[in-house]
């Protein structure tokens, strides 16, 4: 395989750092979150995304200001607080 080719699909090949692809699920989720919230005329609802928001901003500067690398558990762990927060962002919006 080429090194184009290699470097087109680097992800299906784990050379991505785990710290990286945090980054960037984050990223996109706060973009996801900041869209919706304009959505949202309830406060509640407004107030509930703008928590999950300060989350995750939160965890991004931590991602952004630790330069070293993620071992497996560290990784799974920020992916299941990921998770929550949006499972949680779920549960608050039904309740309502």
């Amino acid at each position: 395989m080429s090194k184009v080719d290699k470097w087109k699909y680097n992800d299906f090949f784990g050379d991505q750092l785990r710290r990286e692809k945090l980054v960037n699920i984050l990223l996109s989720e706060i973009i996801f979150l900041k869209k919706q919230i304009k959505t949202y005329k309830l406060n509640d609802h407004q107030n509930c995304i703008k928590t999950a928001l300060g989350k995750l901003e939160y965890l991004l500067e931590i991602l952004k200001n630790n330069e070293t690398c993620l071992s497996d558990d560290d990784f799974d762990k920020i992916i299941n607080f990921i998770y929550q927060i949006f499972n949680n962002i779920a549960k608050e919006l039904e309740k309502k």
